[in-house]
């Protein structure tokens, strides 16, 4: 949420008109987004330009997110990276009762000849700092948030002016995806480990005082 609401202000003192929207995820299985769209759990900036066209920015969603605004023009395809695509269609979900209300909803697949999953949905209704407020107490201390109990970093590869790959650490695992497929780096058993591989592979660097932090948190690292 920081990176977004800290983009948008970004936005809007180069005189952009932009606002936050509220967004509904759905949670991944075995990878995959499947299931019911949960409350809301992220952030969107929705853009204006001069002559009327307006884009969803995403800076803070990391993994199968978007790497580049997209036209809010429902189904219009945005090449990603590597051979994923990425597009926003308009349309309703299953879970509202009247199904005459319409969300834009983020999708991705990661071939030609593969099907479009459906990961979030957004509206266009401008969302107020109290709002995220709200959402970010149930994020940051509700049991059922993964955010309380799993370690999740995500870092873009950059080569010039393309996004070419991400790295990714989740709980003890250090991931890589090149645009094809997922490849393991690293498996970490300790907390020692990992705080390594975080120096290694993204760049962090902990003070003592951020390493004695870890010990006894739910996402510490224990070797069996």
């Amino acid at each position: 949420m920081e990176n977004s609401i800290f983009f948008n202000h970004i936005l809007r003192a180069l005189g952009f008109r932009a606002y936050t929207a509220g967004v509904r995820v759905r949670p991944r299985v075995e990878g995959l987004p499947i299931g019911d769209y949960g409350g809301w759990r992220h952030i969107v900036n929705v853009v204006t330009l001069e002559n009327g066209d307006k884009y969803m920015v995403d800076v803070g969603f990391g993994g199968d997110g978007a790497i580049k605004p997209i036209l809010m023009v429902s189904g219009t395809i945005v090449q990603n990276i590597g051979s994923q695509q990425i597009r926003i269609i308009y349309d309703t979900i299953s879970q509202l009762t009247d199904q005459s209300q319409k969300l834009w909803i983020y999708q991705y697949r990661n071939g030609l000849d593969k099907p479009w999953n459906s990961f979030y949905c957004f509206p266009e209704i401008e969302f107020l700092q109290t709002d995220f407020e709200v959402a970010n107490y149930f994020v940051s201390k509700s049991p059922e948030s993964f955010q309380t109990y799993q370690m999740l970093v995500v870092k873009f590869l950059r080569r010039n002016d393309e996004v070419y790959g991400k790295r990714m650490l989740v709980d003890g695992i250090v991931k890589e995806n090149l645009g094809g497929k997922t490849v393991v780096l690293k498996t970490c058993i300790t907390e020692p480990e990992r705080i390594d591989a975080l120096k290694q592979y993204f760049g962090i660097g902990l003070t003592k005082e951020e390493r004695d932090g870890i010990q006894g948190h739910s996402t510490e690292l224990k070797a069996a």
